[in-house]
């Protein structure tokens, strides 16, 4: 998937580039309620080979605490979660133009929120489940360099998950 950027109200679609998440959390803190902080990172950009007619890019991280409601479908076998969250993000963005003086970078720490949904699957009886996740991310406007940068970003990933 990818991000939705703009710059000063001029919208532009970045593609998916490498993204990581780690969260640690309490397990059933409230009946079926999970309660989670993550830590999550990504790093987008419009330019993929050619770039010489300028690039849009932006790098994110977010500490968010999230509480993950969860249902099961197959009883310690395999669960479905969605969630929200509430957190800081730092929105590194980069604007280059074909002049020079089109050209702005920097960083910004706002307020962020986050919509979570996933299934997670326990393939044998260790404490460990395969994670396979939808996180939609939106921060308030950043102002980068005396620019408004407006930072939306959809991902899907999948990985790993040890109760303990």
């Amino acid at each position: 998937m990818g991000s939705d950027l703009a710059f000063d109200g001029v919208g532009t679609s970045v593609d998916s580039g490498p993204a990581a998440s780690i969260g640690f959390g309490f397990a059933s803190f409230i009946g079926p309620v999970d309660l989670r902080l993550d830590y999550y990172t990504t790093d987008r950009d419009s330019c993929f080979l050619f770039c010489a007619l300028g690039n849009q890019g932006v790098t994110s991280s977010s500490a968010m605490l999230s509480a993950l409601y969860n249902f099961p479908f197959i009883e310690d076998r395999w669960d479905g979660y969605v969630g929200a969250g509430a957190g800081l993000v730092k929105v590194e963005a980069q604007h280059t133009g074909f002049s020079a003086g089109e050209n702005y970078s920097g960083s910004d720490n706002v307020y962020g929120g986050q919509l979570i949904g996933g299934t997670r699957v326990k393939l044998f009886d260790w404490p460990v489940s395969l994670v396979f996740e939808y996180r939609y991310q939106g921060a308030k406007d950043a102002k980068v360099d005396g620019h408004t940068v407006e930072y939306k970003s959809n991902s899907f990933t999948a990985g790993a998950r040890w109760k303990f």
